[in-house]
């Protein structure tokens, strides 16, 4: 029988945030989504995971059917939201998944509140690797047609066929709405420099015990995978022939097994 789901909203700070709740029981798990994305790109995951524990996939600021208000857009400001959003949602520590903004958001958060993270399983995060491509953050924000969607989404993947129109429409749809370029534009100004704002978290997460897993994509051009990646920040490193910057879309099979073994060994139920 698949686990149940909701659509639910709740306000933090005045800010109403959107999330995908799946699973019934068992440890939390919160899914953390990459720039311009929202809580669907975890549709492959989410359903696998929440065969493990109480999962939630969350609309950041900014994005999906969360508010636009995003503060500063800096990976702090997402972080101290999510703070409050765990404290409030879960009564014990959560697993974090984060792929690329995601990423970088679980790094901090780890860093500042180990209290409330069991583990961190990583997707290509911003803030370790060769960097995000500013050229990239910008033509999110600038993307009018349906053909410069179709090009810019385009770069996310090796198999351009995994860009549906459908996909491109609904992208275009969600960029188009009050206040969303903008919003996205402040968090883009934070993504430039994040190396630099999450070095001191990078080099002390590294040298706890806390489980850390990275996945990336053999042919990511969005945050192209750096040899240093995983040791900077003391984690084991899979990495996925034959995808880009969406390793849990392209390898969705192969990253859900890794993602529900690493979960077992962390402190899980089951595989």
């Amino acid at each position: 029988m698949a686990p149940t789901s909701q659509q639910l909203t709740t306000e933090i700070d005045g800010r109403r945030l959107s999330f995908l709740a799946a699973g019934d029981e068992g440890p939390p798990v919160l899914l953390l989504h990459g720039f311009g994305a929202d809580r669907l790109s975890w549709l492959l995951t989410q359903r696998e995971v929440a065969g493990f524990g109480r999962t939630a996939a969350l609309d950041l600021p900014g994005h999906g059917q969360s508010d636009r208000e995003v503060g500063k857009g800096s990976i702090a400001d997402f972080a101290d939201l999510i703070t409050q959003f765990l404290e409030t949602r879960f009564e014990e520590p959560a697993h974090i998944v984060g792929h690329s903004l995601g990423g970088a958001i679980a790094i901090d958060l780890a860093h500042r509140r180990p209290d409330l993270v069991a583990s961190l399983f990583l997707l290509a995060p911003a803030g370790v690797g060769g960097g995000i491509d500013p050229d990239f953050l910008a033509a999110v924000t600038e993307m009018e047609t349906l053909e410069q969607a179709t090009a810019v989404l385009g770069r996310l993947v090796t198999r351009s066929r995994l860009i549906s129109p459908q996909m491109t429409t609904r992208a275009l749809a969600q960029i188009s709405q009050p206040g969303t370029r903008d919003a996205l534009r402040k968090v883009a100004e934070n993504l430039v420099d994040v190396h630099r704002d999450l070095a001191p978290a990078v080099g002390a997460l590294a040298a706890r015990p806390l489980p850390k897993a990275m996945v990336w994509g053999d042919s990511d051009t969005i945050n192209p995978l750096a040899e240093d990646s995983a040791a900077s920040l003391g984690a084991a490193l899979h990495v996925v022939e034959g995808a880009g910057h969406l390793p849990h879309i392209e390898g969705n099979g192969e990253v859900n097994a890794l993602l529900r073994a690493f979960l077992a060994e962390a402190g899980g139920t089951r595989p």
